[in-house]
């Protein structure tokens, strides 16, 4: 089967796959056969996930505004109440946003998830380790992605909201010394813009996930066609991993438990997600460094790899960018100390093609570009299997 196969089979005939849900179980089944029919033994490993990416939002709007309606009418007391709170959400929303345990997941929806992954041993002494990362979840279809406009208008929002919530903060502790009703008045603004980010973060839970053609049955197919290749012809002294998790798209749950599981054998590995790489009208691309909040960067080594590469194979269109607002799994390879080199597919204007959208549909992808992508890391993995030959 060719990439477009799999992605026909995942985004086409399987279709929704919510995180936690059963299009998603299914996914991780096709995923579990397909590795068996290359002669390997895979493995599916339980996790327990968050099944929202956006109730953690709406629990920290709702306490921002829980916290002013209490400002503003409690008194003193209301003040300090809502000093309290505001700072204990604002504290747990960031800790959301690193990736890290906080109060607010205590009040998520929890469902079951699960990772399939096989190890493709090489030829000889293992002296490398590389693990070829996809996640097997689709995202919901909010308002905010519906148009390049209203990613952009978004991705100004959420900093402004962030923005009101600190001087929100700081007007509640200003108000528990200081009863003046001119701190109040300035509150109100602030107050409402919290409240059309609650709404819009409410918005998205109820709309319906998409078949995610690109994001991401397109980087499953990648992973799952180099699986196939290196095990007809495994490399000589790298031990390549193929996983395909869940959950991703709610914080990365599934790259979290698959890394904390397996965090000794796989101790400075190399650490490739492969995502939304079909993007239409674009080229396949290797991320220098993602920020959403904390930036993470992409081990210098790999990147001086990749622009050789690059440099040697202009037909691949292959180019190196920064990303800013959103996440991929790199951020958990280095949260766990991994190597990391995420890989992915742009337009030159820096847009993912049908992004979060119901038109993320087959019909949408690039195979020029899947085949371009799968090209790119075969080498790459080839080159960096004869680096470590050499050493």
């Amino acid at each position: 089967m060719s990439a477009i196969d799999h992605v026909r089979e995942l985004a086409g005939t399987i279709g929704l796959r919510g995180s936690t849900g059963p299009g998603e179980r299914a996914a991780a089944d096709y995923a579990l056969d397909a590795l068996k029919r290359f002669g390997l033994q895979p493995t599916v490993e339980r996790f327990r996930s968050s099944r929202s990416a956006w109730a953690p939002y709406s629990i920290f709007w709702g306490a921002v505004i829980a916290s002013g309606a209490l400002f503003l009418f409690a008194g003193q007391i209301g003040a300090i109440a809502g000093f309290a709170l505001s700072t204990a959400a604002l504290g747990s929303i960031l800790l959301e946003m690193l990736f890290r345990p906080n109060p607010i997941r205590l009040l998520l929806p929890w469902g079951r998830s699960q990772n399939v992954w096989a190890e493709i041993a090489p030829c000889e002494e293992v002296r490398e380790r590389v693990v070829l990362v996809a996640h097997l979840d689709t995202h919901r279809t909010p308002l905010f992605f519906s148009t390049d406009g209203w990613v952009r208008l978004f991705g100004r929002l959420v900093p402004i909201g962030l923005v009101c919530t600190v001087s929100l903060v700081a007007l509640f502790a200003l108000g528990i010394p200081y009863a003046w009703p001119a701190i109040r008045f300035v509150a109100i603004p602030l107050l409402l813009v919290t409240l059309g980010m609650l709404g819009l973060t409410l918005q998205a839970d109820l709309t319906p996930y998409t078949a995610g053609a690109n994001d991401n049955a397109s980087g499953v197919a990648v992973v799952l066609n180099l699986a196939k290749r290196f095990a007809e012809a495994p490399l000589q002294q790298t031990s390549i991993y193929a996983v395909l998790t869940g959950c991703e798209e709610v914080g990365c749950y599934g790259a979290d438990a698959f890394l904390r599981a397996h965090r000794h054998e796989l101790a400075g590995a190399v650490w490739i997600p492969i995502d939304t790489v079909g993007s239409r009208d674009a080229d396949p691309v290797y991320l220098k460094a993602e920020r959403f909040l904390a930036t993470t960067r992409s081990d210098p080594d790999l990147v001086r790899l990749a622009d050789e590469l690059c440099a040697n194979h202009p037909e691949w269109r292959v180019r190196s960018v920064h990303t800013a607002g959103a996440y991929t799994e790199g951020v958990m390879g280095a949260k766990y100390g991994q190597r990391v080199l995420t890989i992915g597919s742009q337009t030159r204007s820096g847009i993912l093609s049908e992004w979060h959208r119901p038109t993320d549909t087959v019909q949408n992808v690039s195979e020029e570009t899947l085949v371009a992508t799968e090209s790119f890391v075969w080498e790459l993995l080839a080159d960096l299997d004869a680096r470590a030959t050499r050493t």
